[in-house]
């Protein structure tokens, strides 16, 4: 936290001076978001990048753009439609040969945003937004381990977007600053507390959480397309 509050201070000192209003009347930038970390149980993305357009309106500016989300393996299983049976402690017990198979489940994702800068160095800004995704069931899939012995079958087909949701939502409210800022150029981060909906599918679990929280840092940069 102290990290944060300094590099904050210094991020306002170096702006000091520049003001939004003549950084330029629309601008465009690249983004990239990671989630260092996560405060409660569920399935977090690893990188966020993404293309950003915003509108400049005095202090507040509007914006809007559209990215990838990317997701560590998710691990499922299809029967092979084999089964074994063992005798354990003179039971019958029937195995169920399954192949478990791997993909990285990812995202387009299109992030709404508002800023307010809120400094009078405008090197401050409070951002409050939401993303909507839309799930790319096209990522490719591949076998972990061939003929696995598990007592509950698994069905014999599954299509990706059977276990991961289509569409999912997410909202943030984050404090930004400027690290570095020069005519038409800056360098940003922002800290932010986002809401993600959970994106897999529970058939079992009712009591898997809706909604994961997470704290999720984010660093830009942007330009001034028209001054």
């Amino acid at each position: 936290m102290k990290k944060l509050a300094l590099l904050l201070a210094l991020g306002c000192f170096l702006q000091m001076g520049f003001a939004q209003r003549n950084f330029g009347k629309l601008v465009g930038g690249l983004e990239i978001g990671f989630d260092v970390s996560q405060l409660t149980d569920g399935f977090k993305p690893r990188f966020i990048p993404s293309f950003q357009l915003e509108v400049p309106i005095g202090s507040l500016a509007l914006g809007a753009g559209i990215g990838r989300k990317y997701y560590q393996y998710y691990e499922y299983g299809l029967s092979t439609g084999q089964s074994k049976m063992r005798i354990e402690d003179g039971v019958p017990v029937t195995y169920y040969l399954t192949d478990i198979r791997e993909f990285k489940p990812a995202y387009w994702t299109v992030p709404l945003k508002a800023e307010v800068r809120i400094h009078r160095c405008q090197c401050v800004y409070l951002q409050a937004g939401l993303t909507i995704d839309f799930f790319d069931s096209g990522t490719p899939d591949r076998i972990v381990f061939s003929g696995a012995e598990v007592k509950q079958p698994w069905p014999y087909e599954l299509r990706h977007d059977d276990l991961i949701k289509k569409q999912t939502t997410s909202f943030n409210l984050g404090i930004g600053f400027n690290l570095f800022r020069s005519e038409g150029f800056r360098l940003t981060a922002r800290p932010s507390i986002v809401w993600s909906e959970n994106p897999e599918i529970y058939a079992l679990y009712a009591d898997a959480p809706k909604f994961i929280p997470t704290l999720r840092m984010n660093f830009g940069v942007q330009v001034a397309i028209i001054r």
